[in-house]
This record gives C-alpha cells, sequence and structure tokens, in this order.
C-alpha cells in the first residue's frame, strides 16, 4: 500500500523506472517495484549497475552520466553516483529549497518516455496484479516506445522505380 500524499488514500502500486540513452532517447533499460518512498534510488542504482561497466573496467575516457529529476536530490544517491565515478546531472531545487541542493559546484548544470506512456497508452491505469505482470507489462510498453523511437531516427530511402 502506498500514499503518494500525507491526506491520500493508501491504494496497492507499483512505480516504473527507466534508464535511457540521452543522444537518441532510446530506453535500455527498465523495471517495475511495489511503490516505497526508497524505491527510486534502489531502483535507479540498480539499473546503472546492471547497464554500465564498473569505473575500473571503462575504457580510457569513457565518462557517464546520469540525469534524473529533483527527486534524486539526495546526498546518498549523488555520493553512490561519485563513488561509481558517474558525473549526476540531477537538477536542482529552486526557490525555497535551495539548501537541500547536494550537488557540488561543478556538478550544476526528460522524461519523455513516460509522459508518452501515460498519455493515451497502456500505462495510464495499468489492470494487472502482482508485481511480476507489471513489471513485463512496463517492459513490453517501453519496447513499444523504443520501437517508435527508432522508426523516426531511421531515415526512410525512396524507393528507386
Amino acid at each position: 500500500m502506498y500514499k503518494k500524499a500525507t491526506a491520500d488514500k493508501a491504494v496497492p502500486s507499483y512505480q516504473g523506472y527507466a534508464l535511457t540513452e540521452n543522444r537518441n532517447g532510446l530506453v535500455v533499460a527498465a523495471e517495475a517495484t511495489l511503490s516505497a518512498a526508497d524505491a527510486e534510488v534502489a531502483a535507479a542504482l540498480t539499473l546503472l549497475d546492471r547497464t554500465i561497466p564498473a569505473a575500473g573496467q571503462r575504457q580510457a575516457k569513457q565518462e557517464v552520466t546520469l540525469g534524473a529529476d529533483t527527486g534524486y536530490q539526495e546526498k546518498a544517491f549523488l555520493n553512490a553516483l561519485r563513488k561509481r565515478e558517474v558525473a549526476p546531472h540531477v537538477s536542482e531545487y529552486v526557490k525555497g529549497n535551495l539548501g537541500r541542493n547536494s550537488l557540488t559546484e561543478a556538478e550544476r548544470g526528460d522524461e519523455r518516455v513516460f509522459g508518452w506512456s501515460k498519455l493515451d497508452h497502456p500505462l495510464r491505469q495499468i489492470k494487472l496484479r502482482g508485481l511480476d505482470r507489471v513489471d513485463w507489462f512496463y517492459r513490453v510498453t517501453l519496447v513499444a516506445h523504443n520501437l517508435g523511437r527508432m522508426r523516426k531516427l531511421t531515415p526512410i530511402e525512396p524507393l528507386a522505380h
């Protein structure tokens, strides 16, 4: 059971996570978990570890960055990225939360997949129950997103008559 807000009702729910390649917007790893306050950070690190080689196993000049929204602006998460030699590109808190930023000055510098999948697509309201089924359905939905992206990325040559 999970509540998004204090005054909200508790309902059984799941959270979906996607790790996307920034240049073309393709999903490279995905996972659904049971909803929990600390699930986002744990899932992000799991997807990252599953996808990229450890710092000592990378090619000499291979730089890895990770973009995320302000929900990932936690010292423990940012320190875990630094330990993996991953440059955090996490959006900063603005207005009243400026004191909560955990990024260094050097580190200060989109979630299109989720908008696409929730707008009028299957993730708007999942009718499945059970983490295994939801995880499978979430990953299939993101594969469909990748297929749509790849169609737009691949130039189509006109047929010669």
